[in-house]
């Protein structure tokens, strides 16, 4: 199969059928499951036979809006074994959120666990041709009854339909390395959402070296799983890199501070993959309680996701006992480097490159400067997308010759570390999350007292960043914060939703009549406060 990402799986459940590959420990009270590697993709095969007796066909898109957990990982992978596109939905998207990923990916089917149902019920309503939807419940281990389903689609076809095509665990229609296994669904700076193809290659390829050699993960290692398998990063770690290490992922269903801690005791784990957020909540409930502090079964943590602070880096390291060590990437670059295991830890330092991925830092004209120096961070690769979905000017514009310009402001050291001091792209990230704020702002634009909104990211010692709207009241209107955000709470996910309200006179504006958001990122947060 080449470099066909099935084949991490189906590898590891042959070489090693019987170890323990995933452990889901459900929520607080419930009872904990657990499958070896023969039995996660003797599951996946039973997803994959039922999409192909469905006449889900080659190369077609499965949306996954589900949380983390067993049925996840067998979902992922009876996509790919299908030979049909992976289309992750991030658990706490909104209804328009959905239903852009839906349109734009031209999903063929939709699969939800209970709690996102009313959500993928209402997303589906004006998708056109309708998707099935499907209701994520218990992976039959038969392959007779994989799941209930509703019918969202008057053509769609039966599940007990008969098809040639219904195989097991080798179930893939392509082997082409090129072809997309995955879309990622990734924040620019303006407009919808643009979706990232990720294609087989790409995934097995850096899933294998990042494992072998920047990881060091092995089969005796036990990864906490408190990162969302909807997103690139815990997708990667939890399900790719665990499988091809042939180690043990330990999954939660959401990330509980006092909770996780209790697990890296009782569960031994060896490595944690988490985002600044997470850091901070272990620091705050080891400072609240010592006894928390885990025991030396964890050989060391990597951040991603968002800039850590180093103050955080060091509270984090006291909490858990291990080295923090940074990793940096993107969607469409994913953990292009790594302060690794066999590098000494440099505080600040988001690491050296990954083998077989380049970096640039480079001047407005496209030019490498000096060690050094400052300028926008390039990088080609493995890792690296193969382009937007639909979207050729967006691809254009985001590469050249295989570069990914990154939109982030760094500088390469002579040892070869990437620091990360600035971006350039109007993108917030909060808690490992990325926020456009003209998506948030054409939200409260909407509202009939809003005359002007610029939002921007504060710093925030958490989240990294937390979203803060500015807005400058129409004339004769009396709008309050209070009122504001409620406005916001059917149009826009938690996530995204402004934490501050900020109401001015009048914006400060640059020679063309652009509002200078730089004025109002530096402005002096201890002075002031939401009105």
């Amino acid at each position: 199969m080449g470099l066909h990402v099935a084949s991490i799986l189906q590898r590891a459940a042959t070489d090693v059928p019987d170890r323990v590959a995933l452990i889901d420990l459900g929520a607080a009270g419930e009872t904990s499951e657990q499958w070896t590697y023969r039995e996660w993709d003797h599951a996946a095969s039973c997803w994959a036979r039922w999409l192909l007796q469905s006449d889900v066909r080659d190369g077609e898109r499965v949306a996954l809006f589900c949380g983390n957990g067993l049925g996840f990982a067998a979902q992922w992978f009876g996509v790919v074994y299908a030979g049909c596109t992976v289309v992750p939905i991030p658990v706490m998207s909104s209804v328009d959120e959905v239903r852009h990923r839906l349109e734009h990916a031209r999903c063929r089917v939709l699969v939800c666990d209970p709690a996102r149902l009313d959500v993928a019920r209402a997303a589906i309503g004006n998708v056109a041709p309708r998707p099935i939807l499907v209701l994520d419940a218990d992976v039959a281990t038969d392959g007779s009854s994989v799941v209930s389903r509703t019918r969202a689609d008057s053509n769609a076809n039966s599940s007990d339909a008969n098809s040639s095509n219904a195989n097991s665990s080798n179930a893939n229609s392509s082997d082409d390395d090129e072809a997309t296994a995955m879309i990622l669904y990734t924040s620019g700076t303006t407009g919808q959402a643009k979706g990232a193809c990720i294609s087989h290659r790409a995934l097995s390829k850096h899933t294998q070296v990042l494992t072998e050699r920047v990881l060091e993960l092995g089969a005796d290692d036990r990864v906490l799983g408190v990162l969302p398998l909807t997103h690139s990063y815990g997708c990667r770690m939890l399900l790719l890199a665990v499988a091809h290490a042939r180690a043990t992922a330990v999954l939660m269903p959401r990330f509980d501070a006092v909770r996780s801690l209790s697990v890296m005791e009782s569960e031994r784990i060896t490595w944690v993959p988490a985002v600044p957020t997470m850091f901070a909540a272990w620091s705050e409930a080891v400072d609240a309680d010592p006894k928390l502090r885990p025991s030396t079964s964890l050989r060391w943590a990597m951040s991603a996701g968002a800039p850590i602070a180093d103050a955080l880096v060091v509270r984090a390291e006291a909490a858990l006992g291990v080295e923090v060590r940074q990793a940096y990437g993107m969607t469409e670059a994913t953990l292009s480097t790594v302060n690794g295991p066999s590098s000494a830890r440099v505080l600040g330092c988001v690491g050296t490159a990954v083998p077989g991925v380049s970096l640039r830092v480079v001047n407005d004209d496209g030019e490498d400067v000096m060690p050094g120096t400052t300028g926008e961070v390039w990088v080609r690769g493995h890792n690296t997308m193969s382009g937007y979905l639909d979207d050729v000017a967006a691809t254009e514009t985001s590469m050249s010759d295989g570069w990914l310009r990154s939109g982030d402001v760094g500088r390469i050291d002579a040892d070869g570390n990437l620091w990360i001091v600035d971006r350039i792209k109007d993108l917030i990230i909060r808690g490992g999350f990325n926020i456009v704020p003209a998506e948030v702002e054409a939200a409260l634009a909407e509202h009939p007292a809003v005359a002007e909104v610029a939002v921007i990211g504060r710093p925030d010692e958490y989240y990294g960043e937390e979203v803060v709207a500015f807005v400058v009241r129409r004339a004769d209107t009396a709008l309050e914060a209070a009122e504001l955000l409620a406005w916001c709470e059917s149009r826009l996910s938690k996530l995204k939703r402004p934490r501050e309200v900020v109401f001015l006179e009048r914006f400060p504006l640059g020679p063309s009549g652009k509002i200078l958001k730089r004025e109002l990122r530096n402005r002096d947060w201890s002075k002031d406060g939401a009105s």
